[in-house]
């Protein structure tokens, strides 16, 4: 069963939980951090040319691709997480994490970007070339494992990813890829929990709200 999202913001509980806020201040001094950290690497340890990461040419055509291909992968995984029980347990895990209350749409957009081009540049810009494509994917599912599952699929988006940008040879795509599928989480996410909260109001005899 679903934990109970009719928590609100003035709850004992929900005072507990990370609200948009917060989570975007972190995400930010985060992401910060590790274009520093990528930066440092690539450029200054390793002396490669920084200017291959984000070409001037083709940008437009780049973002679109990998926004078709973000937009798919999170599709698919949605619906993957409404069928396979360990990944369905980590939605319930972020039900009772985030103060989702205090969410709204742009939040969404907002932490795709925040996660999206920090992420990118220090697992595919900065370390891909040196660790290849295999090794930087594990690497990047094994810091994002919250549970096993999520490491697993973390580990699946960062091959995706990392496929991406050899193919591509820029992270134009794999950043507007890796924004696309954190935003529509998170837009799916919100949706989830107003559902779950409208129809816990409406009480038990109610009929779902689509």
């Amino acid at each position: 069963m679903l934990p109970s999202p009719a928590s609100t913001p003035g709850s004992e509980r929900a005072s507990f939980r990370i609200n948009a806020l917060r989570l975007t201040r972190g995400g930010v001094l985060l992401g910060a951090g590790m274009i520093a950290l990528g930066v440092l690497w690539a450029g200054v340890i390793r002396d490669r040319d920084l200017s291959a990461w984000f070409p001037a040419q083709g940008w437009l055509g780049e973002i679109a691709l990998g926004l078709l291909v973000g937009a798919g992968f999170s599709a698919l995984a949605w619906t993957a997480a409404s069928r396979i029980p360990a990944l369905n347990a980590i939605l319930r895990l972020l039900t009772e994490t985030l103060d989702f209350p205090s969410f709204r749409y742009y939040h969404a957009l907002t932490l795709g970007l925040v996660a999206g081009v920090p992420e990118e540049i220090l697992f595919r810009g900065a370390l891909q070339p040196d660790l290849k494509l295999v090794l930087t994917a594990i690497l990047f599912g094994l810091l994002h494992a919250i549970t096993p599952a999520y490491g697993l699929y973390a580990t699946l988006a960062g091959g995706v990813l990392g496929a991406l940008t050899l193919w591509r040879g820029s992270l134009w795509a794999a950043v507007a890829a890796h924004a696309a599928i954190d935003t529509v989480t998170f837009v799916l996410l919100i949706r989830r929990w107003r559902r779950l909260h409208a129809a816990a109001i409406a009480g038990p005899d109610s009929r779902p709200v689509c």
